[in-house]
Parts: structure tokens; sequence; C-alpha cells
């Protein structure tokens, strides 16, 4: 598994746009500003923020349900696993959720989510 890069700001911008899904990053973003820097829940800083980027990606999921979005995922999701769509696409459930709780561990991931959505929402208009 790689670290997320520019390129991947970028897919993530146009999957909250095809997808419809800035106020998902916008909740997600909040709530992690109030975690910041405080113990929340008895968890440390990094482990609510952890949580909160398992939360937004599998409310993105859930929101994937058209096929283009889906596949918009899965490319996203594959370059930063360093897996194939098709890998994605059939692996066990708990395997992408143990990815996303990789992903979130090792990435600061609500500044991703943040510039991907302040992106995306440039190119809205």
């Amino acid at each position: 598994m790689r670290k997320i890069n520019t390129e991947d700001v970028f897919k993530m911008a146009r999957l909250i746009r095809k997808g419809n899904i800035v106020q998902i990053i916008k909740n997600a973003y909040a709530a992690g500003k109030k975690v910041k820097d405080r113990e929340a829940d008895g968890k440390t800083v990094e482990e609510a923020a952890g949580q909160i980027g398992i939360d937004v990606f599998m409310d993105i999921m859930s929101s994937c349900t058209e096929p283009e979005i889906e596949e918009s995922f899965y490319e996203l999701f594959s370059g930063i696993c360093e897996k194939s769509p098709d890998d994605i696409r059939t692996q066990s459930l708990e395997t992408t959720i143990e990815d996303i709780k990789k992903i979130c561990k090792e990435n600061n991931i609500l500044n991703f989510f943040k510039s991907a959505s302040s992106l995306s929402e440039k190119v809205q208009g």
C-alpha cells in the first residue's frame, strides 16, 4: 500500500462530484476538527480521526450506486492499495475494511478529504 498522492486528490474530487457526496466530506472534516488536539470517547486523536476516515469511506461506498461512480471508486482505491480494480471489486468486505483502516492510519485522511472536497466544489462552480 502506498501513501495517498496528488493524483488521488483529483480522482477523489471527481468521485465526490459524480457521487454528489460533498456533504459527507464536509461532515467528516467538521467531525475531525472537533477531535483535533484532544482525546475523544476514550480514543486518541489518531484513533478518532481513523474512525472518521473509515466512516467516510463507508458512506462513500454506500453512495456509489451508479456503475460509473462505482468504477471510479475501484480506480481510486486500487491505486492506493496497489491492486487491480478487479482485485478490489472481488475481495471480501473484511479485506476492504482492513485496507481502509490502513489508508486512514498511514495518511492524513482528513486533510485528503478536505483538499478533494474543496477542489470538487471549485469544479462544480
